[in-house]
């Protein structure tokens, strides 16, 4: 028996993320535009961030916008929590857990500093 239809193609995988070869491609393409237009090349830390902080922001002004942010964090962790069941509200209460547990030693960290969080 002869198919009139061919056989379909091997199905391919798509990849959520993109995989450290990506990566190191756009990282090397970063740095050429970069070389060849500013005459310089990015430090290797910097390559592959997507946020960077001013060198003017002190440890101490950092240390109180990551409390915020994690308190943040974990208010939107709370939220979810609350809409969800079973399995998807316990890993998202754990993500708060965890949340709470980092926001709990930046606290301390700020307290060692001598300085009062803003919120």
């Amino acid at each position: 028996m002869k198919k009139i239809v061919p056989d379909p193609p091997a199905e391919k995988t798509t990849e959520t993320e993109p995989s450290s070869e990506q990566f190191k491609d756009r990282s090397a393409l970063y740095r050429a535009i970069d070389f060849y237009l500013t005459g310089k090349q990015p430090s290797p830390p910097d390559e592959l961030r997507f946020y960077n902080v001013s060198e003017d922001v002190s440890f101490e002004d950092a240390q109180l916008y990551l409390a915020d942010l994690l308190r943040c964090a974990s208010v939107s962790a709370d939220q979810c929590g609350d809409h969800l069941k079973g399995a998807d509200r316990a890993m998202v209460f754990s993500v708060w857990h965890l949340l709470e547990i980092a926001k709990a030693m930046v606290d301390r960290s700020i307290d060692c500093l001598g300085v009062k969080p803003s919120g």
